[in-house]
């Protein structure tokens, strides 16, 4: 099973200079038109709305297997709005490169996905679970 839970505040810039709104509400209706078209798998939820003048993407995926256009997504959405920032923690319990029992978190910050481990909630067992 892959669980995939994260968010990403929306912006068109990480400095004052790159703001332009008309930019953000383009690169809303992009993210939302690829949502719409592209990211209709079952098992999977995202929701992009607006709060108090922020833009907020939130996703939920659960799979029985690997779900790889999710991160592919997730790096997208840095590429088009490289103001944007947020996390994504991925739980593959069949990971084969000994991560079954560990979250791995990717962020976004400035344009860039890292991945990283994560120091909060891993190793699952006993973290979490017993």
């Amino acid at each position: 099973m892959i669980d995939i839970n994260g968010w990403v505040c929306i912006r068109e810039s990480f400095s004052e200079e790159g703001e332009d709104e008309k930019k953000l509400e383009s690169i809303i209706q992009t993210i939302e038109s690829r949502i719409a078209d592209e990211m209709n798998f079952s098992n999977e939820y995202y929701d992009l709305r607006r709060v108090n003048y922020s833009v907020y993407l939130n996703l939920t995926v659960a799979h029985n297997r690997q779900g790889g256009h999710v991160i592919d997504f997730f790096k997208w959405v840095s590429s088009i709005a490289v103001g944007s920032y947020g996390l994504l923690y991925v739980i593959d319990d069949e990971d084969k490169n000994g991560y079954e029992n560990r979250f791995k978190v990717w962020r976004m910050r400035k344009g860039k996905i890292d991945e990283l481990n994560d120091p909060f909630l891993s190793p699952i067992n006993p973290e979490i679970e017993e």
